[in-house]
């Protein structure tokens, strides 16, 4: 049984080898007149003139005259040469080689192939009749209806309308030009992959990468590697870009950064969204905000940063920090929960446990809002439960109190001037001599209250309402009434410089 099934299976497998081998390739036809016999290089061949037609195998072949090796199934054709490969694919040139066996038809100079919308000219083409593949390697341009397309090399897939492009690659349309090293594209998707160094320019931005994927129908683009989208104002990075221009949504990953010129900030973070219609951009992960100023640069991170900005002039209205906000500038320092910038009135406002620090001034409330004139901090508003707070003496860890219910600080150049307290005013300050020398502990308290500050110590005070005041010689109160009710100082909380704003305390 065994015996006889693998006589079966061998008799099956030499029959199949003997049909492949015995298949023979049919032979190129032709019409035209017959001028010679003749031998090139030990080849014969048949020279034939006069609207000379060449068939093989459904293909058929023009020319003014051509050369027919009829032994090796291959010809040369001259002058006037179109190739009908099929209802869709003719192509044109001055002079053909055919190897009639592999079907490869190699074309030279002033060649162009049309298929349907689809033109690509150039002066040398290696055609691939089986597969529907050419190629070129000596420069080419592609023609469609909406996108003209030069490299030096190309490969074009006929079936799947697949292009891939190599070396000085630019594509040109209505809306944009890319320039890249290499190309990828579909002309039934219209979408392109490029890889290498590579630039899009539109009307609205530049963007560059070293690798990119771009759907031209849908007009939206990733960029990756070193990506960047430069437009009037602003310039966008990262590791990915995404955006989609038609929706005007886009998203950025990993190491993403925006620089907006005109308001002279840089907004970085590690995901980024943008909604141009609606005008909001939100970034998260390592959020950091850094708005450059003449005198001072200002630091700020948070969990979140979101921007509401004018969609006509493209200029942030307001910016949102929120959940564990640090910031830091040289002349002032702070942290919070949440912050609100608003950029028309030029204000700030903290909430959920604001505390701020002007030279050796700690300041924090319920609430806290700053007053910004030409980006330096004009005032400062406490609101509820409020304290002003300085050092007088480090090694004895004694400080000057200011305490109410609301405040405002005024500064001058950036420098505290006065502080007016408001409800139930009360302060603790050491008095000194003018060499140094203590003299005394001050308690006050009245309804209101002025203090002017001179070289960030407290020059005078001034009570406005039902004032109480008395001075308590050195070392005579017991250490707990050195310090208001509620009493904080928050020195492991205050940023020391622009790094340290990613450390929460």
């Amino acid at each position: 049984m065994k015996l006889k099934v693998s006589f079966i299976f061998l008799s099956f497998f030499f029959l199949s080898i003997n049909n492949i081998f015995s298949q023979e390739t049919k032979k190129i036809e032709y019409e035209g007149n017959i001028m010679s016999y003749d031998k090139l290089k030990d080849e014969e061949f048949t020279k034939i003139i006069g609207n000379v037609i060449f068939i093989h195998e459904g293909m058929v072949m023009y020319c003014d005259s051509g050369y027919l090796y009829t032994e090796k199934n291959s010809l040369d054709a001259f002058s006037n040469i179109h190739i009908k490969v099929n209802d869709s694919v003719n192509i044109y040139g001055d002079s053909l080689r055919y190897e009639g066996n592999t079907k490869v038809a190699e074309i030279h100079n002033n060649v162009k192939l049309i298929d349907n919308e689809i033109t690509l000219t150039t002066n040398h083409l290696i055609y691939y009749v089986s597969n529907k593949e050419s190629q070129y390697y000596d420069r080419g341009k592609i023609v469609d209806p909406d996108n003209t397309l030069t490299s030096i090399k190309g490969y074009y897939f006929s079936e799947k309308k697949d292009f891939f492009f190599k070396d000085s690659v630019v594509l040109v349309n209505k809306d944009y030009t890319l320039y890249t090293d290499s190309l990828i594209y579909n002309t039934s998707t219209e979408e392109a992959n490029f890889i290498g160094k590579s630039t899009l320019i539109s009307k609205e931005s530049t963007s560059t990468c070293k690798k990119g994927w771009y759907n031209t129908l849908k007009d939206y683009v990733i960029l990756t590697r070193d990506a960047e989208i430069i437009d009037s104002n602003k310039i966008l990075k990262g590791d990915s870009l995404f955006y989609d221009k038609k929706n005007g949504i886009g998203f950025g990953f990993r190491n993403v950064s925006i620089t907006d010129t005109s308001n002279k900030t840089v907004v970085k973070g590690n995901y980024a969204q943008f909604y141009e219609k609606e005008g909001l951009s939100i970034v998260t992960d390592s959020a950091l905000l850094i708005q450059y100023e003449e005198k001072d640069t200002l630091f700020l991170h948070s969990d979140t940063l979101k921007a509401i900005y004018d969609t006509a002039t493209q200029k942030v209205k307001v910016l949102y920090a929120y959940n564990k906000t640090r910031f830091f500038r040289n002349n002032l320092q702070g942290v919070c929960d949440s912050l609100v910038y608003n950029y028309a009135d030029s204000t700030i406002h903290l909430f959920v446990k604001p505390v701020l620090w002007a030279s050796e001034n700690q300041l924090f409330a319920d609430t806290i809002k700053i007053q910004l004139a030409n980006n330096e901090i004009d005032k400062l508003y406490l609101y509820k439960s409020s304290f002003a707070i300085s050092i007088d003496d480090t090694t004895e860890k004694r400080f000057n109190q200011i305490k109410g219910i609301d405040m405002m600080a005024v500064f001058d150049s950036n420098l505290l001037h006065k502080i007016y307290v408001y409800n139930k005013a009360e302060t603790i300050y050491f008095l000194r001599e003018e060499n140094g020398a203590k003299m005394g502990v001050n308690k006050a308290f009245s309804t209101d209250m002025v203090i002017s500050v001179k070289n960030q110590e407290i020059e005078s005070v001034t009570f406005l309402v039902k004032p109480e005041a008395t001075l308590h010689p050195e070392k005579t109160l017991p250490p707990e009434d050195l310090f208001l009710k509620n009493f904080k100082w928050f020195s492991g909380k205050r940023p020391e410089n622009k790094n340290d704003i990613y450390i929460w305390r």
